[in-house]
């Protein structure tokens, strides 16, 4: 089981930010399997630390990406990464005081962020965006 599974609807048009996605999700989803299975401690530790550490690294490839296309929104953009990283900080802490612990709410953040980051907000600077706009 999953918490999540990768579909057409998280394709934001460029290669390189889906293939991170799929990894971002992929984290998310050990980190949800390791939960359901009631599993706690060193391992999930690391797999809480290693979805940051993916998290961190993509939203810098992100920002470096819509800076180089001139994305009008990157200011917004990157206000939201600064908030999910605070916000996941927190769980990560949270977690990581519990010894492993993996509360039911941080996986409805996970997955709210997907839904709404991806789903949303990414889809605004790839290429599909600028294929809408000139459509619509």
């Amino acid at each position: 089981m999953s918490l999540m599974n990768w579909d057409n609807s998280l394709d934001v048009g460029v290669a390189k930010m889906n293939d991170e996605h799929q990894q971002i999700l992929a984290l998310m989803n050990q980190v949800y399997d390791a939960r359901e299975a009631d599993q706690k401690g060193p391992e999930v530790l690391h797999l809480v630390d290693r979805l940051g550490e993916v998290t961190i690294a993509h939203f810098r490839d992100e920002e470096a990406y819509m800076e180089e296309t001139g994305y009008a929104g990157i200011t917004s953009h990157k206000l939201i990464h600064k908030d999910l990283l605070d916000k996941f900080t927190g769980f990560a802490t949270e977690i990581r005081a519990k010894g492993g612990e993996v509360p039911e709410k941080f996986l409805t953040f996970l997955k709210l962020w997907l839904t709404a980051l991806i789903r949303g907000i990414d889809m605004k600077y790839g290429p599909k965006a600028a294929t809408l706009k000139q459509v619509g």
